[in-house]
């Protein structure tokens, strides 16, 4: 096999993750046969790495400051964005190191990946709209949530009601004093909002202890 298909990836592909649709406009006169041929072969040599079927990277790519675990996470699953402990860790918001990467994804079952970077998991957030209080990362593009969407993504996936803010602190070893400061960009009426639209109490009564003890 030459070196043509994978200088042609690096050279016109400008983004470190592609899929098979990527592949098959990168080289159209290409029959599918002969793509998957190269991929496989290229696989074997490790020249390539599969994360999950029609999504690859180039090994060569992986010290790219555009490739993140995060922007991996991105496109495992279609519509989602990282969240829960991810994005708090991310964030600064909580002090230990998270390393399976938790994110929300958008009318789909709960899913789990396992690859050569690491565990990716996925849960449905129900919020519409869906990407509110998610922002893109400077760096690698990656959708990450902000710390509020994410606490209440947490807060929704743990169904737990909470009596005070000092449970959450025990719980996720949350820094209040942050969350604090966080809080301050925020009306109470948003907050209370957020709350509302993931249409769960926990989240409700989470957002009236928000405002009632932090804000």
């Amino acid at each position: 096999m030459s070196s043509t298909f994978l200088n042609t990836i690096q050279n016109s592909l400008k983004f470190s993750l592609f899929t098979d649709q990527d592949l098959r406009i990168l080289f159209p006169k290409k029959e599918s046969s002969a793509i998957h041929n190269s991929l496989s072969y290229h696989l074997k040599k490790n020249n390539l790495e599969r994360y999950k079927r029609g999504l690859y990277s180039l090994v060569s790519r992986h010290k790219d400051e555009t490739f993140s675990k995060f922007k991996l996470a991105n496109k495992l699953s279609y519509e989602s964005y990282v969240s829960f402990e991810s994005a708090l860790s991310h964030h600064g918001m909580i002090p230990e190191a998270v390393y399976e990467v938790t994110s929300a994804c958008f009318r789909q079952k709960n899913r789990v990946f396992k690859n050569t970077m690491g565990v990716f998991s996925f849960r449905a957030s129900p919020v519409r709209p869906f990407f509110l209080g998610v922002e893109k990362d400077e760096v690698t593009g990656a959708l990450i949530a902000n710390p509020v969407r994410a606490i209440f993504d947490l807060i929704c996936a743990r169904r737990k009601m909470y009596e005070n803010v000092n449970e959450l602190e025990s719980d996720f070893r949350l820094d209040l004093v942050e969350l604090k400061d966080v809080l301050k960009k925020y009306e109470a009426s948003e907050i209370l909002k957020l709350g509302k639209l993931y249409k769960k109490r926990t989240t409700e009564n989470f957002a009236n202890i928000l405002v009632r003890d932090l804000m």
